[in-house]
């Protein structure tokens, strides 16, 4: 699976073109996430606190197979390590 091109690395990965309509696809804060699997997908619920609630609002779910879960987890830990402050 390739990913978006950081300048930063190597020429040999591939590059992807996103569209991206911040209409269709906004960015949503999500204050808590809860990751749930079975034999074939690890799914990711997003979700957003009710003011003055303990209930939380689901934004967004995201299902990776469970090789994308891994890739997926190995480029976010090198992007923070990357990045990190």
């Amino acid at each position: 699976m390739a990913k978006a091109k950081d300048p930063k690395e190597s020429s040999d990965k591939k590059e992807v073109n996103l569209n991206l309509d911040p209409y269709k696809a906004p960015v949503m804060l999500a204050d808590t996430y809860v990751i749930s699997s079975n034999e074939h997908v690890v799914t990711f619920n997003f979700a957003q606190a009710f003011l003055d609630s303990t209930q939380q609002h689901v934004v967004a779910r995201v299902a990776l197979t469970r090789a994308q879960a891994k890739e997926f987890l190995k480029n976010l830990s090198d992007y923070v390590d990357r990045f990190e402050v």
